[in-house]
């Protein structure tokens, strides 16, 4: 009798338990050393790690794909893996793809060469990685240089030691891994942010809140110093995690400004377009008062993204080059109207904490912006911008704020989530507890951290972008 008890419970609870969750399938390359390598047959890395990590906490068997760079995009839309993790590098091309969640390292390009020499010679053999973002950043940079492309990242090396090129094109961070004797390092040119990206906005928002618990926890302040180095493992607050999500952002809505002029161009649009401005502005408008944040500081802060997005279109047209091209409509503005989105929820974010953005300097902020991109004066006009961000005056009329994670569409996906549900008073993060921590750290300062220092003493709107 007590056995058949004991069975019937048992079964009970069988007919009644949660349904198991699906796979994660993460897609990575195997051959961008720190970040996913393969050693004796086994993938490993700071991102192979991070995705084994996320896999486990959230109850989920890790299934790991291997992807080329050339076919990343093409492979996320075909359904192959959920998110992409292998020192993917957040970019236009890819933004239209999906979604990104914050950064969690930084790596700008850097020249490796014999002997110190000009990058921009017309003479000079550049080995670079074919397919993947330094490919297009050498086109861009080094317009007379002649690429010598390579499908296997961990060919570089050979290269460059075969003398098949005079330099290569690589990151600080892989250059620190490749370590090649008497080699001379030229840069960084640029300042790029490695990210998850993903389609199903749920599972990015996910991720993305898991990734701030975890740098307000010091997991991947670890984790980058395992795989990173001591000099790029500092420790980030959830608010420094807020704060290089936003700036990431705003590099990224920046970088699309070259295609858009392209766009623009073969539509024969011109560059102002007032009544699209008074769109986004509106929309941003609205977008903040829902999420608890000032309407005029976010859009203090849209329309110094909108000057300098027309000097980088009025630029590219002076200056052609090379760009990905992309339908205005169907691809650039959608991807833009999601950035946008995620650009008022983390200023919501950074506005929850007052005494911290209280303390930002401006023009260290500026200098966290991507210089390769924008002009110093734009980017302290946007950095200030910034530094002013509030939620509104006591007695200005307020709608309930949103609960934490915006609503945003990805073609092919239902319109789901694409922020992170997280509780707000996680960021609310003391700055004299952030001087502690540093004081407490060995570690070499990141530029953000440094930001803080400076001056301390102690669903929702569809948004479209021109």
């Amino acid at each position: 009798m007590r056995r058949a008890a004991a069975l019937a419970v048992l079964a009970a609870a069988c007919l009644h338990a949660p349904p198991a969750l699906p796979p994660l399938r993460v897609g990575t390359s195997g051959d961008y050393s720190p970040f996913s390598l393969t050693r004796d047959g086994t993938l490993e890395g700071l991102d192979v790690e991070v995705a084994r990590r996320f896999a486990r906490d959230s109850g989920r068997r890790l299934e790991l794909v291997r992807f080329r760079w050339p076919e990343l995009t093409r492979d996320l839309a075909a359904g192959r893996f959920d998110l992409a993790m292998g020192g993917v590098t957040a970019r236009p091309e890819r933004a239209v793809a999906g979604v990104f969640t914050r950064p969690v390292a930084e790596a700008g390009a850097v020249v490796l060469a014999h002997q110190r020499l000009d990058p921009r010679s017309s003479w000079l053999r550049l080995g670079v990685n074919a397919g993947g973002h330094l490919e297009r950043v050498a086109a861009r940079l080094f317009p007379h240089a002649l690429l010598v492309r390579t499908n296997d990242n961990r060919a570089l090396a050979e290269l460059l030691a075969s003398g098949a090129a005079d330099a290569i094109l690589t990151d600080e961070a892989e250059a620190d891994a490749l370590a090649l004797p008497g080699a001379v390092r030229l840069g960084p040119f640029t300042r790029d942010r490695k990210a998850y990206l993903g389609r199903d906005p749920a599972l990015v928002a996910e991720l993305d809140a898991w990734l701030r618990a975890r740098e307000a926890d010091g997991t991947l302040a670890a984790l980058r110093a395992r795989w990173l180095g001591a000099p790029r493992a500092a420790a980030r607050s959830a608010f420094a995690s807020d704060l290089e999500a936003l700036l990431a952002l705003v590099d990224l809505r920046l970088a699309f400004m070259p295609a858009v002029a392209a766009a623009k161009q073969k539509t024969g649009r011109p560059v102002e377009d007032p009544e699209q401005e008074a769109r986004v502005l509106g929309a941003v408008r609205a977008r903040a008062a829902e999420r608890g944040l000032d309407p005029a500081a976010i859009e203090a802060l849209f329309r110094a993204q909108i000057e300098a997005a027309r000097a980088l279109e009025r630029e590219f047209l002076a200056h052609p080059e090379e760009v990905d091209g992309l339908d205005l409509e169907r691809e650039a503005r959608p991807a833009l109207a999601r950035i946008s989105e995620q650009i008022v929820a983390r200023a919501a974010d950074l506005a929850a904490d007052p005494r911290a953005l209280a303390s930002l300097d401006p023009g260290r902020v500026a200098e966290a912006l991507d210089a390769s991109l924008t002009p110093a004066p734009h980017r302290l006009a946007i950095a200030r911008a910034i530094a002013r961000l509030r939620r509104p005056p006591p007695h200005a009329a307020r709608k309930p704020p949103l609960a934490a994670g915006g609503r945003v569409s990805v073609p092919g996906t239902q319109q789901r989530s694409a922020l992170g549900d997280v509780d707000p008073r996680a960021s609310v993060i003391s700055v004299a507890h952030r001087q502690e921590s540093d004081a407490a750290s060995s570690q070499k300062p990141s530029t953000l951290s440094l930001v803080f220092a400076a001056k301390s003493k102690s669903s929702g709107t569809r948004l479209a972008l021109s």
